[in-house]
């Protein structure tokens, strides 16, 4: 059995906590968080020890494992301080907000010989995973182009409800805050982004960072790609598209909403294509947490990767690094460089 402690109690911590709680083969036993309130309401909802240091709810409760779920500038310095403690680290996203933190704890967690897993949920959708069968075994045929969509409103009493909200430090704008479960799914879907081109601003925010982006990209194995990504418009949504030389697919939400290839009649203009059948399961919130936190527990359990392992979870920051770099610069900046490769 996996004794497990989740590091920050309001917000996301919760859904972790219900993870935790359901997953099979873990306990939920302690929770931290600075806030001495937050932690002891969260220990009386989940029935666990309520502490406010990270090291000593590890040594006194006897921690196996932790889910950090803490601002995102603060996940370098509680994740080594977990692993030096002697725990396995499960951290949200963003990994951290700056490269040389995230190098910071992946070698932290292998001088100690613990696992880091980072959380992409939207990664355990069925539609995800077709859509990452359908790249893999040709269906689109050779990916060319592969699009990510991310249009939604934030308000400026959101950004102003956390000091850290907004703040380079701690935060990062909308792609580290907002956008980067899609950015991280279409270089996953894609198979890895090798350099970008962007422009960002903050166009109808105050804030540290940016609230608009768009990027241009090229993924590892030669294909283009674009990323839009605002928190400042009305009317907007979310959509990942994939083309390829044979087919085309789209996700929006947790579903696949256009899939078709084609059928081989074309001609100088146009080519026909028919649409795949898929049967695709609907989630509901927290389906997603629980599904990360049950493979981290079990591959803590087997002696086998998670799911998406720290120096895989680091790679969309890396993409929204390089972004900020490129923007700054006015050119394009490969990823190796940012990661100091």
């Amino acid at each position: 059995m996996i004794r497990y402690g989740v590091v920050g109690c309001a917000g996301i911590g919760t859904d972790h906590g219900d993870a935790v709680v359901d997953a099979e083969g873990a306990e939920l036993v302690a929770c931290a968080d600075l806030d001495a309130d937050a932690a002891s309401d969260f220990a009386d909802e989940y029935d666990c020890a309520a502490y406010t240091d990270t090291a000593e709810m590890v040594a006194d409760a006897d921690v196996d494992a932790v889910s950090v779920c803490t601002p995102s500038g603060t996940h370098a310095d509680l994740t080594v301080e977990a692993a030096r403690a002697g725990a396995h680290v499960l951290c949200e996203k963003p990994l951290d907000v700056y490269a040389d933190r995230m190098d910071r704890m992946i070698d932290a967690c292998d001088e100690a010989g613990v696992t880091l897993a980072g959380v992409y949920q939207k990664r355990t959708f069925d539609s995800a995973q077709r859509a990452k069968r359908a790249v893999e075994d040709g269906e689109l045929g050779d990916l060319v182009l592969g699009d990510a969509q991310v249009k939604w409103f934030r308000s400026q009493p959101y950004y102003d409800s956390g000091e850290w909200r907004g703040t380079r430090e701690m935060d990062g704008g909308a792609m580290l805050n907002q956008a980067i479960h899609f950015i991280d799914m279409l270089q996953w879907l894609g198979g890895g982004v090798e350099s970008v081109q962007a422009m960002t601003d903050t166009l109808a925010r105050d804030l540290e960072c940016e609230d608009t982006a768009a990027i241009a990209f090229r993924f590892s194995n030669g294909a283009l790609g674009t990323i839009s990504v605002t928190t400042a418009t009305k009317g907007g949504g979310d959509r990942i598209e994939l083309n390829g030389t044979e087919g085309s697919l789209a996700l929006t939400g947790d579903s696949i909403t256009e899939f078709r290839v084609g059928t081989g009649e074309e001609s100088h203009y146009s080519a026909e294509t028919e649409s795949v059948d898929v049967d695709i399961a609907s989630h509901e919130w927290g389906d997603g947490h629980r599904a990360v936190v049950q493979d981290f527990v079990d591959a803590l359990r087997e002696g086998r990767e998670p799911m998406v392992p720290g120096r895989e979870a680091r790679t969309a920051v890396d993409i929204i690094l390089a972004a900020y770099e490129s923007s700054e610069r006015g050119e394009r900046v490969a990823l190796d460089e940012v990661r100091g490769g």
